[in-house]
Order: C-alpha cells, then structure tokens, then sequence
C-alpha cells in the first residue's frame, strides 16, 4: 500500500451474496445463476484519496466471466465518461479511466474462478494498475 494509506475497517470486509444483494434488486438472481460463493472488499484512505480493492469468488470460471462481462455492460449503460482499454492482467482485464470530476481508475479482471478490482482515486492509473497486479498474484497463490 502506498504510504500514508490507513484501513477504512467499516468499508472493508466480506461481501456475502445477502449483504451484496441489498446494493441492487437484481443480484439474488444473478448470484445464483453465476453461483457466487462470497467476497471480500478492502479499502484504505488517505486524505482525498482512496484504494479499493475486491475479490469475488465463483463455483466456476463461467461465474467469474460472467461478472466480467456484466460489470462492463453496466458501466456503458451508466454513461459514465470513462476511457476503457484492455488490461494486462488476469485471464482478461479492463482499465477504465476518469478524469472528471476526481481523477479515478478502475482495474476489473477474471481469473480463474475469480473477479477481481482495484479503484484507486487520488493516485496514478499506472499505481493502481501495479496494485492490480499485487492483488492478482495473491489471487493465483491462494487457488493454487
């Protein structure tokens, strides 16, 4: 973690499928279809800015893709002004970019039976990206 950096203890934690589900009417149905077992979110604080970090783990690689797939999907719908470019991590990555009205970046890939994120508000997109990568090679140790 960059330095200065402190845990945000009340946004961070396991993400089960009941307390995911209270964020949009529509996952109970998803999670099931997609047979989400559970997550975790972390977050850290600094001032203004902000790292976040997630991890969603699936029955299987079709569950993880599918999160992929929809969390791209929403974010077109969403209209957001961000720039999307291919990632180099994971099984397949995206890296979304604003710079409007806070400079942000998003970090979204699969892996496995994994989905997997890191924003980070306040940093570069080249430091969230190396977090990415930090956060991908825990993933790969932990489903050995």
């Amino acid at each position: 973690m960059p330095s200065g950096f402190r845990l945000d203890r009340g946004e961070s934690g396991v993400r089960t499928n009941a307390a995911e589900a209270k964020n949009d009417p529509r996952l109970p149905t998803l999670f099931r279809r997609w047979e989400r077992l559970t997550g975790y979110e972390v977050e850290y604080d600094r001032g203004k800015a902000m790292i976040q970090s997630r991890a969603d783990l699936f029955r299987s690689s079709a569950g993880g893709r599918q999160l992929f797939d929809w969390y791209d999907r929403e974010v077109k719908k969403a209209g957001l002004k961000l720039r999307r470019a291919a990632a180099p991590i994971g099984a397949q990555g995206w890296i979304y970019r604003a710079e409007f009205p806070t400079a942000a970046t998003i970090v979204v890939w699969r892996y496995g039976r994994v989905f997997a994120g890191v924003v980070g508000e306040g940093i570069t997109a080249e430091r969230t990206l190396v977090l990415a990568h930090a956060q991908q090679r825990r993933i790969v140790a932990a489903l050995r």
